[in-house]
């Protein structure tokens, strides 16, 4: 997690504007070190069945789902609009409630992420490989979950990434969605259901409710 942290800020730093030679003075390390640690390798794979220990089942379920995409797309790398399309196999998850919150169906975001796609490959793998932005969006879910402090990563967190890989340009952002009102409606929510919880648990431990 503390890897993620220091990404966040790397990001941060390459998105005002630093080089990765700045980034590099500043960390104490060359230019070629700084970008071998924070650069995704275009040749690493990435296994949907390894490294996903904190996400929760849907969001495991959203990433088999968008390998599954890329393979019917016939694409030669897993980009990030086979996972917007995963994230809409599970519609009664927080990422896809967050999405009609604000006035976008579900289907509008299927139209303009498969038309984000590249024409089929001949020639597509059978595991697809995942391209340097999806790793970046998936490595994003990490920093996103520690930056609001929880331990797990679900569907919501997802989302919030590729809207932060977006950065206002992408087929979530082309449909209005912003990352600021999805954080915000994640947010009420997780607050909504916790104070729930404990009120159910209030009631469980007062005797004169029984």
């Amino acid at each position: 997690m503390a890897d993620h942290l220091i990404g966040h800020f790397v990001d941060q730093a390459r998105r005002s504007g630093a080089s990765w030679t700045d980034i590099g003075r500043s960390m104490g390390v060359t230019r070629q070190a700084a970008q071998k640690r924070f650069v995704p390798k275009e040749s690493a794979d990435l296994d949907p069945g390894q490294g996903f220990s904190r996400y929760t089942p849907r969001a495991r379920k959203v990433v088999m789902a968008a390998h599954e995409a890329a393979k019917s797309a016939r694409s030669q790398e897993g980009l990030p609009a086979h996972l917007v399309l995963g994230l809409l196999t599970e519609p009664e998850a927080l990422a896809a409630k967050a999405v009609q919150e604000q006035g976008v169906t579900l289907d509008t975001v299927r139209e303009a992420a498969t038309a984000a796609l590249p024409p089929a490959s001949a020639d597509a793998p059978e595991l697809v490989p995942y391209g340097p932005a999806a790793k970046k969006a998936l490595e994003l879910t990490f920093r996103e979950a520690l930056r609001l402090g929880h331990n797990y990563i679900g569907t919501e967190h997802i989302l919030l990434a590729l809207l932060e890989l977006e950065n206002g340009e992408g087929p979530l952002s082309g449909l209005g969605l912003t990352k600021a009102r999805t954080e915000e409606y994640v947010t009420a929510t997780l607050a909504a259901l916790l104070e729930d919880r404990a009120q159910e648990e209030a009631r469980q431990d007062d005797p004169e409710d029984e």
